[in-house]
């Protein structure tokens, strides 16, 4: 395993100009959005008071209230987000594949390599993309209707909360760890086609088949990666919340640490993705 985490991190830190590809188009379909945001409430909320106490801290009266005087002028940003998120998404399966194409690549890693995989590999993955999607919508049912059904009433009926709050919990622990298992297969059976260039189908059922045959490490593999992200959101939260954005200066140190820390991440996913690749070889 520690082999396996060292190539990791060396492909991650090899590839940059793959993640800096990402980074930059992450960062252009970003920022239309927030412009559009900040010019509505500029233009609509100016120097609003509701608008400057939220700033403090969250308060829901005065959120709903600045909901009600406001919420005209934030509905068509809801609308647009929608959208936003669309495209977000047919970026992602773009954006995968030229990061999975690049692990996959013996050799120096150019920028092309990048959006080769893109390109070839798209129509294919977004199937995958969706039919594992569909699976992780069933899962989410099958998980949060019990949640529903039973633990919600149990907890307005019972004398005490302590069975309910454990019965969620330990529901919620099993739905992440079924969204971990979800996702891991999605990255090996992507792999696979990439590999041996089968149909979805197949790739899908050698995938799985490889996932069940390296389940342990794959997922304790896919858990050390997602407790970094973990690590890294706490630690920018800590950060900002002992110092804060109150002054132009610290406006400007955060915005570069946020950006940091999101090109960081890309590169964790890189890294990621390296490892799945090495252990399923």
């Amino acid at each position: 395993m520690i082999r396996v985490l060292s190539r990791a991190f060396t492909t991650g830190m090899q590839q940059w100009r793959i993640a800096l590809i990402v980074y930059v188009i992450q960062l252009c379909l970003a920022l239309p959005i927030g412009m559009e945001v900040r010019n509505v409430l500029v233009a609509s909320i100016g120097n609003s008071l509701e608008f400057n106490k939220l700033l403090g801290h969250y308060d829901h009266t005065v959120f709903s209230d600045f909901l009600k005087v406001h919420g005209a002028s934030i509905t068509p940003l809801i609308g647009q987000l929608r959208w936003l998120f669309l495209v977000w998404v047919l970026f992602s399966v773009f954006t995968d594949a030229g990061l999975l194409n690049g692990v996959t690549t013996s050799g120096p890693i150019r920028g092309r390599v990048f959006w080769e995989g893109g390109a070839c590999y798209f129509f294919p993955f977004l199937k995958i993309g969706l039919i594992l999607l569909v699976l992780w919508l069933v899962w989410t049912v099958v998980i949060f209707l019990p949640v529903v059904l039973l633990v919600l009433p149990a907890l307005e009926n019972s004398v005490t909360e302590i069975g309910p709050v454990w019965t969620f919990l330990g529901l919620l622990g099993l739905y992440v760890a079924g969204l971990l298992f979800i996702q891991v297969w999605s990255v090996v059976s992507r792999l696979q086609h990439i590999r041996t260039s089968a149909s979805v189908r197949l790739s899908l059922q050698t995938g799985l088949r490889i996932l069940n045959r390296h389940k342990g490490k794959l997922m304790l593999f896919m858990l050390a990666f997602f407790a970094v992200q973990v690590l890294l959101f706490a630690i920018y939260w800590w950060l900002e919340s002992h110092s804060g954005m109150i002054t132009p200066i610290l406006i400007v140190i955060f915005f570069a640490i946020q950006q940091a820390f999101a090109f960081f991440r890309i590169q964790l996913r890189q890294m990621a993705y390296a490892g799945i690749a090495l252990m399923t070889e």
